[in-house]
This record gives C-alpha cells, structure tokens and sequence, in this order.
C-alpha cells in the first residue's frame, strides 16, 4: 500500500507554522508497518491544489489530505477536490444538521460563511468530526482513496485516530501482497554519525532484510533499523537479531531506544544506584538543571543546582579558592575539578557536576580558544574525572554539547556501579 500527504495552506509554506500532524501521522502509520513513501505541502492557490490532488491519487492508493476545510474565503481545498474528480460541489443535508447543532450547543450564531463547510464534491462521503466543525471527507479518485481533513492539529489526530487508521488497518488485512514491517531507533551519544555509520557497517550484509538509517538529533546520533518481511514474525525475528548485533557492536554508547529520552534513562540510573547529584555550572548557565528537572519526580535525585558564571560565585557557592582561580582561571581543568567537588560537598550530594568554559562568540585564549569546554564529575568514594572538549558552532550548540559532555561523564560512571539494593 502507497501512502502519501498532502498538506495545503500558505501558513506552512511561508514559514508561518510548522506542519506538526505529518510527522505524527507518520509515527502512527508506522505503527501499522506502513511507511508514507511522500509528503507535499501546497499553498492556498486553486489550480496547484488541483494539480496536486491529481498527481498524488496518480501514484498513491491512499492520500491523507488536511487544511482548507473550513468556513472562510481562503478554505477551498473541497472545491479543488471537486474540479479534479470532475463532479459538482453540492451541499450536504447531513452536515448541514451537524453544524446546526453543534453551534446551538455553543451557543454561536450561524452565518451564510458557515454553511461553507456542508459544500462536499458530489458523491463524497462525510463523517462527523467530533473536535470541530468541518466534517471528513472521503472521495475516490480513480484507485486513490482520498481523506479531507480539518488541519487544526486536535481535529486532525481525533479524525485520523478514530477513522483514517481504522480504515487503513482494514484495507491492509485485506491486501494479499501485504508486507510487514518492524522498527527500532536506537539512540547514542557521543559517537558522530560518519563513525555510527562505519561501526554498524559490518552488519548490513548479515542482515538483509533490515535496512541501516541515520538521524542526527543534536547532541544525539540515532540508528535506524527497519526490518520488512512477508509475516510480522519474520519482521520482528530480523529486527532483533540486528538490534541484537547492533547493541553489542556500540555498547554503551546506546542510551535508549524508540522514544525514550536522555534525561529519563539518566534518572532512572541515578534512581537504580540510590545517588544524588548537584551541579555547578557556568557557560551552560543551568541547562543541566533545565533538563534534569524536565524529568517527573527529579527531587528524588536532584538536590539542586548553582550557575556560579562569574568567579565571585563560583568562590561562593562552589567553594573554589581565589588562589586557584588567580593561577589557572575561571575555564581550566583545575577550575572544573574544584567546582565539582565543591558543589558536591557543600550540598552534601553523591555526585556533582560541573562546567566551565567559552561559549562564544567573544573569549578565549590562545590555549583555549572559543568552544573549549571543561566539564568535571566528583563522586562519594572515587576519583574526581575531567575532560577538555573542543566543540565547534555557535553560542548555543557550545552550550547544549557542554551540557551532554558532562551529563554523560556521570552516566558512564553509573553504569559501572551496582545497583542499590
């Protein structure tokens, strides 16, 4: 089964908005084991949304279609619809009823505008949109079977979930040349994506049925793998055995899978080994907190955090001593390892973390010159770490690498300890 988007409205091709439904309707089809093979976005001119409509129902047997259904001047999608299928647009009686009822039960007055929305190609089906005005559509193009949706994005995913992939379910377990499909996106950091590549390598032969995919989610790098076979059973067994293969080829390096995220995994190891953890940071200016303290439930392990940016606080509240910062400066290794012990016992954490450097664009030295970073991790009982980074990009990019740097000097750690008891 061919499934294809088409998207229409000015809002998403000027920039306006970002079109938030696709990749959600993508996820959700994949569910199925169904991949949307293209995705076009339209603006609101007459003849290229018919012309679209014409070209996707050409290659697709199922074209999912939103935006331009409502009751103002500029919603016209249904009467391109009608143009490309050659039939008039007529106004449906049921609708019509719909709308009647639904704007005395909110009490709003009903204008001649509203009865836009009742206005269907004739022929078409209309279902009931039970977040909005606008109903579905259903109309069929030649072998296309076409969906009109509101694109307001609630309306869209009522519809979509409660009619569109029920309908599409039903037509696949009907489909005899039927293939089935398995995902996993397994997600590291740490390793660029040339390098992701070239350790995955080895695997593509010994696993022809799953294709190799790559995603740079910065400071993330994800592997994709997409197992396709003539059963779901078949296409669950390859999946695992190259997620196995996968798993044991970049170790550590793998943080989660599918949608699981780098904050969550980190607390759920800080919560397994029973730590706690404080932090000073400096060029990240409370990142690493902003993204701890993301997580439901981050006061069973964050203790708390200092953005000590100048030396006065970084003296204050991280206990590093004006010699030491007189001898070897605010962006030093020494600096780093002083902040991050000093945090961790002047709040009394298992762990503290910490990070100093230049984030640009003014700053630096000859030695350390912009995007140079020391990010520090001191632990109850063990050797404090410090590692120097060098990270190239603007002001932001140094920043949100700094803080992945040294959340993951401490995750390294964790999985080496036990669990707690």
């Amino acid at each position: 089964m061919r499934v294809e988007l088409l998207c229409t409205g000015d809002e998403l091709v000027t920039g306006l908005i970002t079109d938030t439904n696709s990749p959600w309707f993508e996820a959700r089809l994949f569910e199925l084991g169904v991949k949307v093979e293209r995705i076009l976005l339209v603006g609101d001119v007459r003849p290229d949304i018919t012309h679209a409509l014409l070209e996707v129902a050409s290659r697709a047997d199922v074209v999912l279609v939103s935006g331009g259904l409502g009751p103002t001047s500029d919603d016209f999608t249904l009467e391109c619809a009608a143009a490309a299928a050659g039939v008039p647009l007529v106004e449906h009686p049921q609708v019509v009823e719909w709308l009647r009822a639904r704007y005395a039960k909110l009490t709003i007055p009903l204008t001649p505008a509203v009865f836009r929305m009742a206005r269907v190609p004739q022929g078409a089906e209309v279902v009931q949109n039970p977040m909005g005005s606008a109903p579905m559509v259903l109309l069929r193009l030649g072998r296309c079977q076409l969906f009109f949706v509101p694109g307001v994005p609630r309306e869209y995913r009522a519809l979509a979930e409660g009619e569109v992939l029920p309908r599409i379910r039903a037509a696949l377990e009907r489909d005899p040349e039927r293939v089935y499909r398995a995902f996993r996106l397994l997600r590291t950091v740490g390793i660029p994506e040339s390098q992701l590549d070239a350790k995955v390598s080895g695997l593509v032969a010994r696993h022809p049925r799953v294709v190799f995919g790559f995603r740079t989610h910065a400071p993330e790098n994800h592997l994709k793998l997409m197992a396709t076979a003539p059963t779901q059973a078949e296409a669950d067994s390859a999946l695992a055995a190259a997620e196995a293969a996968s798993r044991e080829v970049l170790g550590t390096a793998i943080f989660g899978a599918d949608d699981e995220e780098y904050a969550p995994a980190l607390a759920k190891l800080l919560t397994r080994t029973g730590g706690t953890l404080s932090t000073a940071e400096s060029c990240t200016g409370g990142l690493i907190a902003q993204q701890l303290t993301a997580v439901s439930g981050a006061s069973n392990f964050f203790i708390g955090g200092a953005v000590t940016y100048s030396e006065k606080m970084k003296m204050a509240w991280a206990g590093v001593s004006p010699e030491l910062l007189a001898r070897h400066t605010a962006v030093s290794r020494e600096t780093a390892i002083a902040m991050a012990e000093g945090v961790r016992v002047a709040v009394g954490t298992t762990h503290g973390i910490s990070v100093t450097g230049y984030a640009g664009p003014t700053g630096g030295t000859a030695e350390d010159p912009v995007g140079t970073v020391y990010c520090a991790l001191a632990s109850e009982g063990r050797s404090t770490v410090c590692g120097r980074y060098s990270i190239s990009g603007d002001r932001d990019r140094v920043r949100l690498f700094a803080a992945s740097y040294a959340l993951e000097l401490l995750r390294q750690r964790l999985l080496a300890e036990p669990s707690s008891p």
